[in-house]
């Protein structure tokens, strides 16, 4: 193994070592970390790879660095981890994990179908679309923005509204005639723009997460077409893979 092999493998060492650490060791929020000469003896590493590992642990927040003070360790970081393989609505992802949900800006309207949403949901442009956005929060934290689009014909806006569900968590349920089993989605980085940044609180130059769906029914008709836009701090999604 080159130099440069035997290095990040103890960068990797000392990361684990010290997640362990903070997982296992009895720190509270706000405890201090011992100094950088005991902690590195206690995980068996270098100064100079501890520092780059509590760098980096400074960087996620999970710790706090004062210069001159010492090291502090942070509240856990609120977040959920899910896979994409199930259909499911937001609002069920955050209930599912014991998240306290709320919502905001939520905008109920009739619009025109452009041409990508009209593509989509196989209509002709200008069709008429039952349209909803709102924002998402974790202890009052915004950590989604969602929009989504449904045929007016299928959806009306005054019951989505009574509803107060999103347009999918409506359709998932029993409630609908032929309700959504199956979507097509494409995952994303993308810069938000000056409404999405404003609505999730992130800066223009944070790269955020894009989810493009399209819902099909039990029908494999296509009804509705959605944008979500996930804070990736709070977010971690994985998918499941096995050989064939």
């Amino acid at each position: 193994m080159s130099a440069n092999g035997k290095s990040h493998l103890r960068y990797i060492q000392a990361e684990e070592a010290l997640a362990h650490l903070l997982e296992t060791g009895g720190y509270r929020p706000g405890d201090q970390l011992p100094p950088e000469p005991t902690l590195a003896r206690q995980l068996g590493v270098s100064r100079a790879t501890l520092r780059e590992a509590l760098r980096s642990f400074d960087q996620q927040g999970s710790i706090s660095r004062r210069q001159g003070v010492g090291t502090f360790v942070n509240p856990r970081r609120l977040y959920v981890e899910s896979g994409l393989e199930v259909l499911i609505s937001m609002e069920d992802l955050l209930a599912g994990r014991g998240v306290a949900m709320t919502t905001a800006n939520t905008w109920i309207r009739q619009e025109a179908a452009l041409p990508k949403a009209a593509k989509r949901l196989k209509l002709p442009e200008g069709a008429p679309l039952t349209v909803i956005s709102r924002t998402y929060l974790a202890d009052g934290q915004p950590v989604a923005y969602l929009m989504e689009a449904a045929p007016a014909t299928l959806v009306d806006s005054d019951e989505l509204a009574q509803a107060g569900v999103s347009l999918l968590a409506y359709q998932l349920s029993q409630a609908v005639h032929a309700p959504a089993v199956m979507a097509q989605a494409h995952l994303s980085p993308v810069l938000g723009t000056p409404e999405i940044c404003a609505a999730l609180s992130v800066l223009p130059t944070d790269p955020i997460m894009f989810l493009e769906q399209t819902v099909f029914n039990t029908e494999n008709c296509p009804i509705c077409y959605a944008r979500t836009y996930y804070v990736p701090d709070f977010f971690d999604f994985h998918v499941i893979r096995r050989s064939e």
